[in-house]
């Protein structure tokens, strides 16, 4: 089984005991590299730039944001270190969840930059007028559009304006992956979670 592009859930098993018992920061960039990035550029980031390429503007950037709200659900869980197991409450065990809902929120606000432009009722309409819309039915909701970009090239998302910028929404979402490979390297906890993550994606 792939994770990567290149990297077999065998090569994740093989490396796991040496970053189990290890903090060298060398070691967990490496392993970020292979298989955090690898998997989010081969899973995600390369399919969107594939679909810009031949983008002419006329529904590309469903797909686009479709792809990228999957990428945010990954990121989350990836940083909390759980998996998704559709069960009842009563059902989850430790390092679990059930509710898409209450992960995606949790990055958009807490998660830098996505955290400096949603507060958690912008989120809880993002997530249900773009993000279930897009994923259910291929269409945003309530009003909301997707252009390409903002004139600054930042601004992610108009909530005014009810517009997703989906060119600066995955810059910034380039921008929190850099941001979390580096504290990967340093954060005892998040070397944790990501050795869950992969060791769930295995299973």
């Amino acid at each position: 089984m792939y994770l990567t592009s290149s990297k077999t859930a065998e090569d994740w098993k093989r490396e796991r005991k040496a970053l189990a018992a290890s903090s060298d920061e060398l070691l967990w960039r490496q392993a970020f590299t292979d298989f955090f990035w690898g998997r989010v550029q081969s899973r995600y980031l390369d399919p969107i730039k594939k679909l810009k390429d031949h983008d002419n503007y006329d529904g590309y950037g469903f797909s686009i944001m479709t792809l990228l709200c999957s990428l945010i659900e990954f990121l989350e869980s990836s940083y909390q270190g759980k998996k998704y197991r559709y069960c009842k409450d009563r059902d989850l065990q430790e390092n679990e969840y059930n509710k898409s809902k209450q992960c995606f929120v949790e990055f958009l606000t807490t998660r830098k930059p996505f955290s400096d432009k949603f507060t958690a009722d912008e989120a809880l309409e993002f997530y249900s007028s773009i993000r279930c819309g897009l994923l259910h039915e291929a269409s945003t909701k309530n009003g909301w559009k997707i252009w390409a970009k903002s004139d600054s090239g930042e601004d992610i998302i108009s909530q005014q304006a009810k517009t997703v910028y989906r060119d600066d929404f995955e810059l910034a979402v380039k921008a929190y992956i850099k941001a979390y490979g580096n504290k990967l390297t340093q954060d005892k906890r998040l070397q944790e979670a990501f050795i869950r993550k992969f060791d769930a994606l295995c299973e």
